[in-house]
């Protein structure tokens, strides 16, 4: 019966330091899309004001 218990606490160990990788990772990957989608906005922004501030070239470019 022993031997069991303590095969247990290993396997919950195990696990147990599984699930904390696993929410490591998973915070990662949250502030890698964090910092993506900021950056993403940054640069449409500076797009559009681009495209805003030069419209007129804008469209002579697509028109050719």
């Amino acid at each position: 019966m022993e031997s069991r218990v303590v095969e247990l606490k290993a396997h919950l160990t195990h696990i147990h330091r599984e699930m904390d990788e696993l929410r490591r990772t998973v915070r990662i990957i949250k502030h890698r899309l964090a910092y993506s989608a900021g950056a993403t906005v940054v640069v449409l922004g500076v797009l559009g004001w681009i495209a805003n501030s030069r419209f007129d070239q804008v469209v002579t470019l697509l028109a050719r």
